[in-house]
C-alpha cells in the first residue's frame, strides 16, 4: 500500500500521521510525507527591486521551515513504525490542496492522510480548507483525521 501523509506541522498533521501508524504498518506499506510551501500571490512590483527581495527571503524562510517539519514528520513515523514501512518525504511549492492531489496521482498512492483544522462552516467557506480541497479531488481515498487521534471517542478535545 501506498500512503501519502500530508503535514503542515500542526498537532492536526501529527494526529494524521498517528492515525496512519495506528492502522497501516506492513512492512509492504511505503509512505510519502509531503509539506506544501505556498508561494505569496498577487504580488505587484515595488520600486528598487524590495518586493522581489522579500519575496526571495520569504520563500528561502518557507522552505527551511517546510524541510524541519517535513525532518519531524518523517522521524514521528519511523520511531512509530520501527522498520515495518518505507518512509520519504517531498517538498512542494503551489497551492497545498492541488499539489497533494497531484503528488497522489503521480506517485500513485493508495491512500491520502490529512488532518483537519475543524474550522467551522463560515471560516471553511472563506478562507478554504486543503483537505476540502484533497476529499474533492483526489485521485484515490482520503482519511481526514480530526483532532489528536489517541482521544478515545467521546472524549472532549480541548
Amino acid at each position: 500500500m501506498k500512503i501519502l501523509i500530508a503535514t503542515d506541522g500542526s498537532e492536526f498533521s501529527d494526529a494524521a500521521i498517528d492515525e496512519v501508524l495506528r492502522y497501516h504498518t506492513r512492512a509492504e506499506t511505503e509512505v510519502m510525507i509531503v509539506a506544501v510551501v505556498e508561494p505569496l500571490v498577487n504580488t505587484v512590483g515595488a520600486p528598487f527591486g524590495v518586493l522581489d527581495t522579500y519575496y526571495a527571503s520569504y520563500l528561502k524562510d518557507a522552505r527551511e521551515r517546510a524541510a524541519k517539519v517535513l525532518e519531524k514528520a518523517e522521524k514521528r513515523f519511523r520511531d512509530g513504525s520501527g522498520e515495518r514501512a518505507k518512509v520519504s518525504s517531498k517538498l512542494l511549492i503551489g497551492k497545498a490542496g492541488q499539489e497533494i492531489v497531484e503528488a497522489a496521482t503521480k506517485w500513485p498512492a493508495d491512500l491520502i492522510a490529512v488532518g483537519s483544522h475543524g474550522r467551522g462552516f463560515w471560516e471553511r467557506a472563506y478562507l478554504g480548507s486543503v483537505s476540502n480541497a484533497v476529499t474533492h479531488h483526489a485521485p484515490c481515498n482520503v482519511l481526514v483525521v480530526r483532532g489528536d487521534a489517541t482521544t478515545d471517542v467521546g472524549e472532549e478535545i480541548p
